[in-house]
Protein backbone atom coordinates (compact mmCIF):
# COMPACT_ATOMS: atom_id res chain seq x y z
CA UNK A 1 0.00 0.00 0.00
CA UNK A 2 2.64 2.54 0.65
CA UNK A 3 4.60 1.85 -2.94
CA UNK A 4 1.17 2.53 -4.25
CA UNK A 5 0.83 6.08 -2.10
CA UNK A 6 4.13 6.89 -3.52
CA UNK A 7 3.42 6.47 -6.90
CA UNK A 8 -0.04 8.40 -6.27
CA UNK A 9 2.03 11.22 -4.73
CA UNK A 10 4.87 10.72 -7.57
CA UNK A 11 2.25 11.12 -10.25
CA UNK A 12 0.66 14.22 -8.38
CA UNK A 13 4.25 16.06 -8.26
CA UNK A 14 4.25 15.40 -11.97
CA UNK A 15 1.10 16.64 -12.78
CA UNK A 16 0.99 19.69 -10.71
CA UNK A 17 4.59 20.54 -11.72
CA UNK A 18 3.15 20.75 -15.63
CA UNK A 19 0.42 23.48 -14.21
CA UNK A 20 0.28 26.54 -11.79
CA UNK A 21 2.27 24.62 -8.80
CA UNK A 22 5.72 25.01 -11.08
CA UNK A 23 5.07 29.05 -10.53
CA UNK A 24 4.79 28.13 -6.76
CA UNK A 25 7.70 25.96 -6.52
CA UNK A 26 10.06 28.04 -8.74
CA UNK A 27 9.26 31.56 -7.03
CA UNK A 28 8.21 30.73 -4.04
CA UNK A 29 7.07 33.63 -1.86
CA UNK A 30 5.21 34.71 1.62
CA UNK A 31 1.88 34.96 1.94
CA UNK A 32 -1.16 35.46 3.92
CA UNK A 33 -4.37 33.37 3.14
CA UNK A 34 -7.64 32.76 5.33
CA UNK A 35 -5.83 31.87 8.87
CA UNK A 36 -1.98 30.84 7.41
CA UNK A 37 0.80 32.72 9.37
CA UNK A 38 1.56 35.50 6.40
CA UNK A 39 5.51 34.45 6.11
CA UNK A 40 4.76 30.57 5.81
CA UNK A 41 6.23 30.22 1.91
CA UNK A 42 3.40 29.30 -0.16
CA UNK A 43 5.53 25.89 -1.37
CA UNK A 44 4.97 24.79 2.29
CA UNK A 45 1.11 25.02 1.67
CA UNK A 46 1.68 23.65 -1.92
CA UNK A 47 3.11 20.42 -0.43
CA UNK A 48 1.32 19.54 2.31
CA UNK A 49 -1.72 20.41 0.42
CA UNK A 50 -0.73 17.44 -2.18
CA UNK A 51 -0.57 14.92 0.98
CA UNK A 52 -3.69 15.65 2.43
CA UNK A 53 -5.84 12.85 0.94
CA UNK A 54 -3.86 10.53 2.43
CA UNK A 55 -4.00 11.98 5.93
CA UNK A 56 -6.50 11.06 8.53
CA UNK A 57 -8.79 14.15 9.29
CA UNK A 58 -6.35 15.79 6.30
CA UNK A 59 -7.61 19.46 6.29
CA UNK A 60 -6.98 19.51 10.39
CA UNK A 61 -3.67 18.32 10.23
CA UNK A 62 -2.54 20.43 8.02
CA UNK A 63 -4.15 23.48 8.67
CA UNK A 64 -2.59 22.59 12.64
CA UNK A 65 0.95 21.36 10.69
CA UNK A 66 1.21 24.79 8.40
CA UNK A 67 0.37 26.81 11.70
CA UNK A 68 3.03 25.27 14.06
CA UNK A 69 5.83 25.25 10.90
CA UNK A 70 5.52 28.93 10.87
CA UNK A 71 7.36 29.05 13.87
CA UNK A 72 9.79 27.33 13.15
CA UNK A 73 10.80 28.10 9.44
CA UNK A 74 10.53 32.13 9.52
CA UNK A 75 13.94 31.96 11.43
CA UNK A 76 15.36 30.08 8.05
CA UNK A 77 16.07 31.54 4.74
CA UNK A 78 13.27 31.18 1.86
CA UNK A 79 15.93 29.79 -0.52
CA UNK A 80 17.29 26.87 2.04
CA UNK A 81 13.50 25.88 2.15
CA UNK A 82 12.62 22.55 0.52
CA UNK A 83 10.26 19.94 -0.45
CA UNK A 84 10.15 17.51 2.10
CA UNK A 85 10.42 13.69 1.46
CA UNK A 86 6.88 11.97 0.97
CA UNK A 87 8.29 8.94 3.09
CA UNK A 88 8.53 11.78 6.02
CA UNK A 89 6.07 14.37 5.43
CA UNK A 90 3.06 11.53 5.09
CA UNK A 91 3.56 9.67 8.22
CA UNK A 92 4.84 12.60 9.97
CA UNK A 93 1.78 14.28 9.52
CA UNK A 94 -0.63 11.30 10.05
CA UNK A 95 0.80 10.84 13.53
CA UNK A 96 0.78 14.64 14.21
CA UNK A 97 -2.56 14.25 14.04
CA UNK A 98 -2.79 11.97 16.93
CA UNK A 99 -1.08 13.90 19.09
CA UNK A 100 -2.51 17.76 18.47
CA UNK A 101 -3.20 17.45 22.51
CA UNK A 102 0.27 16.95 23.32
CA UNK A 103 2.45 20.39 22.73
CA UNK A 104 5.37 17.90 23.49
CA UNK A 105 4.72 15.21 20.85
CA UNK A 106 3.51 17.42 18.12
CA UNK A 107 6.60 20.04 18.70
CA UNK A 108 8.93 17.05 17.55
CA UNK A 109 6.87 16.47 14.93
CA UNK A 110 7.19 19.85 13.53
CA UNK A 111 10.54 20.13 14.31
CA UNK A 112 11.36 17.20 12.67
CA UNK A 113 9.22 18.18 9.58
CA UNK A 114 11.08 21.90 9.66
CA UNK A 115 14.60 19.71 9.06
CA UNK A 116 13.74 17.60 6.21
CA UNK A 117 12.25 21.06 4.47
CA UNK A 118 15.46 22.89 5.19
CA UNK A 119 18.61 22.05 2.84
CA UNK A 120 21.22 22.35 6.00
CA UNK A 121 19.33 19.57 7.75
CA UNK A 122 17.47 17.61 5.40
CA UNK A 123 20.25 14.93 4.87
CA UNK A 124 20.48 14.24 8.46
CA UNK A 125 16.28 13.29 8.79
CA UNK A 126 16.24 9.79 9.17
CA UNK A 127 13.06 7.44 7.97
CA UNK A 128 13.00 5.80 11.62
CA UNK A 129 12.37 9.06 13.31
CA UNK A 130 8.92 9.45 12.82
CA UNK A 131 8.02 5.96 14.08
CA UNK A 132 10.03 6.52 16.96
CA UNK A 133 8.13 9.70 18.10
CA UNK A 134 5.12 7.47 17.57
CA UNK A 135 6.62 5.85 20.30
CA UNK A 136 7.67 8.47 22.88
CA UNK A 137 5.10 9.11 25.62
CA UNK A 138 5.14 13.57 26.24
CA UNK A 139 7.17 12.96 29.30
CA UNK A 140 9.79 11.01 27.32
CA UNK A 141 9.80 13.93 24.95
CA UNK A 142 10.28 16.59 27.83
CA UNK A 143 13.28 14.27 29.05
CA UNK A 144 15.06 14.40 25.69
CA UNK A 145 15.84 18.39 26.19
CA UNK A 146 17.55 17.68 29.30
CA UNK A 147 19.98 14.77 28.24
CA UNK A 148 23.70 15.06 27.67
CA UNK A 149 24.78 17.80 25.24
CA UNK A 150 27.79 15.54 23.90
CA UNK A 151 27.32 11.96 23.44
CA UNK A 152 30.55 10.75 24.98
CA UNK A 153 29.28 12.20 28.16
CA UNK A 154 28.25 9.83 30.89
CA UNK A 155 25.18 10.19 33.34
CA UNK A 156 24.60 7.96 36.34
CA UNK A 157 22.13 5.95 37.20
CA UNK A 158 21.51 3.62 40.15
CA UNK A 159 19.89 0.23 40.43
CA UNK A 160 17.59 0.23 44.24
CA UNK A 161 17.66 -3.09 45.52
CA UNK A 162 17.15 -4.43 49.17
CA UNK A 163 18.56 -7.46 51.91
CA UNK A 164 17.11 -8.73 54.87
CA UNK A 165 16.85 -11.40 56.91
CA UNK A 166 14.17 -13.43 55.26
CA UNK A 167 16.21 -13.78 51.79
CA UNK A 168 20.38 -14.47 51.34
CA UNK A 169 21.74 -12.18 48.65
CA UNK A 170 20.61 -8.70 46.62
CA UNK A 171 16.80 -8.82 45.88
CA UNK A 172 16.15 -6.16 43.16
CA UNK A 173 13.97 -3.22 43.87
CA UNK A 174 14.09 -0.49 40.92
CA UNK A 175 15.92 -0.37 38.44
CA UNK A 176 17.56 2.22 35.91
CA UNK A 177 17.06 5.17 38.46
CA UNK A 178 18.16 8.72 37.67
CA UNK A 179 16.69 12.00 38.92
CA UNK A 180 17.07 13.62 35.59
CA UNK A 181 14.26 14.05 34.72
CA UNK A 182 12.50 15.65 38.20
CA UNK A 183 12.15 19.22 37.07
CA UNK A 184 10.81 18.40 33.53
CA UNK A 185 8.69 15.15 33.84
CA UNK A 186 5.15 15.63 34.88
CA UNK A 187 5.28 11.77 36.46
CA UNK A 188 9.08 11.62 37.26
CA UNK A 189 7.96 8.30 39.12
CA UNK A 190 8.07 6.66 35.60
CA UNK A 191 11.40 7.78 34.89
CA UNK A 192 12.99 3.83 35.32
CA UNK A 193 10.29 3.13 32.34
CA UNK A 194 11.13 6.48 30.17
CA UNK A 195 15.17 5.30 30.87
CA UNK A 196 14.50 1.79 29.37
CA UNK A 197 12.25 2.81 26.66
CA UNK A 198 15.17 5.35 25.37
CA UNK A 199 17.36 3.01 25.58
CA UNK A 200 15.11 0.03 23.78
CA UNK A 201 15.03 2.76 21.11
CA UNK A 202 18.71 3.34 20.74
CA UNK A 203 18.15 7.02 22.09
CA UNK A 204 20.44 6.16 25.12
CA UNK A 205 22.65 2.96 25.67
CA UNK A 206 22.18 2.04 29.35
CA UNK A 207 25.85 0.27 30.59
CA UNK A 208 27.48 -0.95 33.69
CA UNK A 209 30.32 1.44 34.16
CA UNK A 210 29.88 3.50 36.79
CA UNK A 211 31.31 6.85 37.23
CA UNK A 212 34.40 6.98 39.39
CA UNK A 213 33.59 9.97 41.50
CA UNK A 214 30.86 9.74 43.78
CA UNK A 215 30.19 13.52 43.47
CA UNK A 216 28.18 12.72 40.47
CA UNK A 217 25.93 10.36 42.24
CA UNK A 218 25.50 12.67 45.38
CA UNK A 219 22.26 14.28 43.66
CA UNK A 220 20.53 10.82 43.34
CA UNK A 221 21.26 9.93 46.57
CA UNK A 222 19.63 12.93 48.05
CA UNK A 223 16.67 12.75 45.53
CA UNK A 224 12.96 12.32 47.45
CA UNK A 225 12.71 9.07 45.45
CA UNK A 226 15.75 7.65 47.18
CA UNK A 227 15.09 8.46 50.68
CA UNK A 228 11.42 7.73 50.60
CA UNK A 229 12.70 4.54 49.57
CA UNK A 230 15.35 3.77 51.59
CA UNK A 231 12.56 5.17 54.50
CA UNK A 232 9.78 2.52 53.08
CA UNK A 233 12.52 -0.68 53.17
CA UNK A 234 13.75 0.12 56.62
CA UNK A 235 10.05 0.46 57.61
CA UNK A 236 10.27 -3.66 56.41
CA UNK A 237 13.45 -3.98 58.25
CA UNK A 238 15.02 -4.39 54.63
CA UNK A 239 18.37 -2.27 53.96
CA UNK A 240 18.72 -0.32 50.65
CA UNK A 241 21.26 -1.44 48.46
CA UNK A 242 22.72 0.52 45.38
CA UNK A 243 24.45 -0.28 42.19
CA UNK A 244 26.08 2.38 40.07
CA UNK A 245 25.93 2.35 36.60
CA UNK A 246 25.54 5.21 33.60
CA UNK A 247 24.05 6.38 30.33
CA UNK A 248 25.21 7.99 27.26
CA UNK A 249 23.16 9.17 24.33
CA UNK A 250 24.04 7.47 20.76
CA UNK A 251 25.10 8.51 17.63
CA UNK A 252 21.72 7.75 16.63
CA UNK A 253 20.13 9.30 19.41
CA UNK A 254 22.27 12.61 18.92
CA UNK A 255 20.91 12.99 15.42
CA UNK A 256 17.45 12.29 16.24
CA UNK A 257 17.55 15.05 19.09
CA UNK A 258 19.20 17.38 16.75
CA UNK A 259 16.54 16.73 14.04
CA UNK A 260 13.54 16.42 16.41
CA UNK A 261 14.20 18.78 19.07
CA UNK A 262 16.43 21.49 18.45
Amino acid sequence: MNNDINQDIAKELVAQTAGKTYDDLAHPTAHATGQIVSFIPRTVKVWLGKWEKWILNGEYAIKETEALLAEKLKHIPEEKIVEPEPYVAVPAIQQLSYSLDSVDLRNLYASLLTSSMNVDKKDAVHPAFVGIIGQLTPDEARLLTVLPEENWMLKPLVDFGFESEERPGIVPYRRNYTDIGDHVCVFPENICAYIENLDRLKIIRIIDDHLVEEKYYSHIFNSDIYLSTKKLLSQQNKTLVCLKKSFYVTDFGRLFINTCVK
